[in-house]
């Protein structure tokens, strides 16, 4: 799947209406593009099979296979938001979930901000844009997603075009 496909697939699952399903949505898709990082940077990918590890663990193996350290604290985040929603019938998305993703992408900010702007642009909403700090809870984190798979979906690609340059 090229990449425009993948962003267009991305962008149905997370704006349905429900928080459940953005939340699961959207951490499928992360763990998919952290699953592409580790086979792009293993030098046999074959030998690990992805129901051998759990979400965790990949995301120890895709730091060790050099992934930016700076994904790590929004990695588990996304992580322990899914695990709200996947073991608790009453899981919302409330501002403190938004303001600990938030905050597990700080490294992330200027990215998301200038990326969340030139949207606005593109799609001429830029004088009703709403401020991201003033937006529903759901909609900061779907953002966060945004930000995550998209930073992941790049390391992916560059770790792709390097593995295709070291072979014959």
């Amino acid at each position: 799947m090229n990449v425009e496909a993948k962003l267009e697939a991305f962008n149905r699952a997370l704006l349905g209406d429900d928080e459940l399903g953005a939340v699961v949505r959207g951490h499928i898709y992360i763990e998919n593009e952290l699953i592409a990082f580790i086979k792009a940077r293993l030098p046999v990918p074959e030998a690990i099979k992805d129901r051998d590890i759990d979400y965790n663990m990949r995301v120890k193996l895709a730091v060790a296979l050099g992934l930016d350290l700076s994904f790590e604290p929004a990695l588990n985040c996304a992580g322990s938001l899914r695990n709200q929603f996947a073991h608790s019938l009453e899981a919302r998305i409330g501002k403190q979930e938004a303001v600990n993703f938030k905050k597990a992408l700080a490294a992330h900010r200027a990215v998301t901000l200038a990326s969340y702007r030139q949207a606005h642009i593109d799609l001429g909403t830029e004088a009703a844009a709403i401020p991201i700090k003033q937006q529903e809870p759901k909609d900061r984190i779907i953002l966060c997603f945004v930000t995550l798979w998209a930073g992941i979906l790049i390391a992916t690609y560059a770790a792709a075009v390097a593995r295709s340059a070291d072979q014959p």
